[in-house]
């Protein structure tokens, strides 16, 4: 039996992930496809657009034969934390044979070179690193500088690695895998179709968009219609980019609203900041003393989530740093202890894999993971409590809070009843 698995938020989950499931089955010849997927919050510091459960439904009917969930800590972290947690739970679950990931390098050796590289010279790099970011450089333009002066490949290689969002994130995922000495091979497939950060969509002979450009599209559009046939027209542009066997699906979450943005956070991140702004916020994850004082400082212009963010950015400070630091601040998120391990030694804690969905065609797979995995495998919380550490519930009821304000979230913006993410069964189809 040979398993590939595929880390991704699906933010929503679009034709260019349901082709990556597709090359990655045809090319490595992976009888089961494990995605490893984002829980309700994503890296970029904001809540999915959709829940869970609905992604997990629309990667299941486009091919993926199982989900499990990346739990929050990671799946709302930097890139080297995300890619390191989902590694992680790879490596742990003992099936995997093949990470595949999207680049637009479209080689796994060109990272692999550059991670050992990295971690060989971990300690002088950190260095180079702080001293760049001291200068005033943003994070990305002096991790570019801090790897070109220690890192012992190409400049070449290396400039183009560090140009593209993929080539990171795949970066990262190498790194890991190296830092696990895990037997893990890894594999890219070239990005196709519009840039990751894309934010509009493009005719219909483009296929692949970007998830921020579906998203942005919606919110630009779909959200400001003021009849029922505009807002029919609207999702009718957005239908082409997602599969077929998933338009009903979401179809219907964007008609009814059970969709998240940043900016319906915002009510709780002004609650949170409020509160809070006494004690200063550097004691949450990713918050430095200096982003504590200017929060603290531009606090009574907060008008919103993403206007705060934006309030915020500088030269030095990027969107998404802000993002995950208001949204590590609004899930009370403190830095856990293997943040400051060096990157070889650090020990994550992950204490159960959260069993999100799968096809009833894959009992194999799940057979085999409950049979050579670490760490236990949960189809429900609630059952599996019973038989939890103590360590074990702490993360559970940290992953629960997490949930609930998702859900009120939710809740707030279309009357619904909330999920019960204790009660909550996997998402099955045939």
């Amino acid at each position: 039996m040979k398993v590939a698995a595929i880390i991704a938020e699906y933010n929503p989950f679009h034709t260019g992930h349901q082709y990556h499931i597709e090359q990655t089955r045809r090319l490595t010849g992976a009888d089961y496809i494990l995605v490893i997927m984002s829980g309700n919050y994503v890296q970029r510091g904001a809540p999915a657009f959709l829940n869970k459960y609905l992604r997990t439904r629309m990667a299941l009917l486009g091919g993926a034969d199982a989900v499990i969930e990346l739990p929050s800590l990671y799946a709302a972290s930097s890139a080297e934390y995300f890619a390191q947690g989902a590694v992680f739970l790879a490596h742990h679950l003992g099936v995997v044979d093949i990470l595949s990931f999207g680049s637009e390098e479209g080689s796994a050796m060109p990272l692999m070179n550059t991670a050992s590289a990295l971690l060989s010279e971990e300690e002088q790099y950190k260095d180079e690193l702080c001293r760049f970011l001291k200068q005033g450089l943003s994070y990305p333009a002096a991790r570019e500088r801090a790897l070109l002066k220690t890192s012992v490949s190409s400049p070449d290689t290396l400039t183009r690695v560090l140009s593209a969002p993929n080539n990171i994130l795949g970066l990262e995922y190498c790194k890991a895998l190296c830092a696990l000495n895990s037997s893990i091979i890894p594999f890219t497939i070239s990005r196709q179709g519009s840039g990751f950060h894309e934010t509009m969509l493009h005719d219909s002979s483009r296929i692949f968009p970007s998830a921020t450009a579906i998203r942005s599209f919606l919110a630009n559009n779909y959200n400001s219609c003021a009849t029922t046939e505009e807002c029919r027209a609207a999702l009718n542009q957005v239908l082409p980019f997602i599969p077929e066997s998933c338009h009903s699906i979401f179809s219907e979450a964007v008609n009814a609203k059970t969709y998240l943005t940043e900016d319906d956070l915002s009510p709780f991140l002004h609650h949170q900041l409020l509160i809070n702004q006494n004690n200063g916020f550097q004691s949450y994850l990713d918050c430095t003393p200096d982003l504590s004082d200017k929060i603290i400082k531009k606090l009574p212009e907060f008008t919103g989530y993403s206007d705060f963010c934006n309030l915020l950015k500088s030269k030095d400070l990027t969107y998404s740093r802000i993002s995950r630091v208001l949204l590590h601040i609004l899930l009370e998120m403190k830095a856990p202890a293997f943040y400051q391990a060096p990157y070889s030694s650090r020990e994550y804690f992950i204490p159960y894999t959260h069993l999100l969905g799968f096809r009833k065609s894959s009992s194999c797979l799940l057979s085999s993971i409950k049979k050579h995995s670490d760490i236990p495998l949960v189809t429900k919380l609630a059952d599996a409590k019973n038989t939890f550490t103590n360590e074990a519930l702490s993360f559970l009821d940290k992953e629960l809070f997490y949930s609930s304000i998702y859900e009120a979230a939710m809740k707030s913006n279309n009357k619904k009843t909330a999920l019960n993410e204790l009660r909550q069964s996997p998402v099955i189809i045939p």
